[in-house]
């Protein structure tokens, strides 16, 4: 006779099924994953630039006239050569420019695979343990940025996702770069976290990152300065009239709002300077050819700031704080340079003084001069339709879409 096989105890049993419905739950997490972020749900792509070449007979400006890379491997060698050429003319940027000798460490976050960038411009390929000892927390997001002061090392962490590499929707606003981004997580928050940590306390405030955009007539006042300000780097020949203009704007919105005013005076110091650094430093180490000097990147800012350009427009409180007071801040070159007078004197300033900023001094050199008439404000529609413009040029993923995009980054 057969001897007859027991059954399975019940507890076996269960533990059987719940393995096999646990195995089908995560088969159908990754699965809905996939799917949803590779066909339902995919972020706004864009394989060709949207943007034409910005040009005139001195440049040729913006994503659509560089070769774009295709990868990683080729995006890392634009972005080290950004590094060198960075690197090679710091003393123009900032006087006394205290970034010396800071690497970048840029990680793949697609494979965790992570690079040393010099400032030389050299590239080693680091293992995971090296990269482990810089101490940097790897998230599988764009854009990350970390500061490292390891050893004999010190610099800024970036990471850098693949797919957005030739996504032009993704980058091309920054006409300034003209490339995947990611090296402007490297000038403008090492400036931050370096250069304006010596700087003179300020008294100004946080008004914890609020952009007021519900205050519309507040914020077409600060469209109305934007594009005035941009005016007067543009045209030259009608400066000083653009700038009394931009100035009684000014002027009118502190009377007119002045919650708003006090509380933009922090960003204005700091995210304005900021964005001036990055501004001119991007342009030497992105067209070496076209700009070898101060005045040469001072021409190229004319041409990018001309006919209100979309790229470079802002609305909130602290978002114009990066637009109004880097414009402010090339004007204060320009008119240093028309009167022979060193353009580093107002950040010297800026740097010993806590309570000014680039608008304010800009101001200060037309206190004695009578200002015109506020100009009329833009209507809600010309408000709408010029931040529209510019949203246009990197239109944003969903909630949903980013949802998918970040779930897809951890689980794959």
């Amino acid at each position: 006779m057969k001897r007859r096989r027991s059954a399975p105890p019940k507890k076996l049993k269960g533990l059987q099924k719940l393995g096999i419905i646990l195995f089908l739950l995560i088969a159908i997490i990754y699965a809905t994953v996939f799917l949803g972020h590779r066909l339902f749900f995919k972020p706004p792509y864009s394989a060709k630039p949207t943007i034409p070449i910005i040009e005139n007979t001195q440049f040729k400006l913006g994503a659509a006239a560089k070769k774009q890379p295709q990868n990683t491997k080729e995006y890392l060698t634009i972005l080290a050569k950004q590094v060198k050429l960075y690197n090679q003319n710091l003393e123009q940027f900032w006087p006394d420019n205290p970034l010396k000798n800071y690497e970048l460490l840029a990680q793949d976050i697609s494979n965790k695979k992570a690079s040393l960038i010099s400032t030389k411009g050299q590239i080693k390929s680091l293992s995971k343990k090296e990269f482990k000892s810089y101490d940097v927390s790897s998230l599988p997001f764009d854009g990350q940025w970390a500061f490292f002061d390891s050893k004999d090392r010190k610099g800024a962490y970036v990471s850098i996702m693949p797919q957005n590499i030739d996504n032009f929707y993704y980058f091309q606003k920054y006409e300034h770069l003209g490339t995947y981004d990611q090296f402007l997580s490297y000038n403008h928050e090492l400036f931050h976290k370096v250069t304006q940590e010596r700087w003179a306390e300020t008294s100004f405030t946080d008004n914890n990152r609020e952009e007021r955009l519900e205050d519309k007539a507040t914020r077409r006042q600060k469209m109305l300065l934007q594009q005035q300000l941009k005016l007067a780097i543009s045209e030259e020949n009608h400066r000083e009239k653009h700038i009394k203009n931009a100035l009684a704007t000014y002027q009118d919105y502190r009377e007119s709002s002045p919650k708003d005013y006090k509380e933009a005076l922090l960003y204005d110091r700091l995210e304005g300077t900021a964005y001036y650094y990055e501004l001119l430093s991007s342009l030497f180490a992105s067209y070496p050819e076209q700009v070898t000097t101060h005045e040469e990147a001072l021409n190229a800012l004319k041409l990018l700031m001309a006919d209100d350009n979309p790229a470079y427009r802002m609305t909130g409180l602290i978002s114009e704080g990066y637009s109004t007071n880097a414009f402010a801040g090339i004007l204060l070159d320009l008119l240093a340079l028309e009167k022979e007078q060193d353009p580093n004197q107002w950040k010297m300033i800026i740097e010993k003084q806590g309570d000014t900023t680039p608008l304010l001094l800009l101001e200060k050199e037309f206190s004695n001069e009578k200002l015109p008439i506020p100009s009329e404000l833009p209507s809600e529609k010309d408000y709408e339709d010029w931040v529209e413009e510019n949203r246009a040029l990197s239109p944003n993923a969903t909630t949903t879409e980013n949802i998918f995009t970040m779930l897809y980054h951890f689980l794959y």
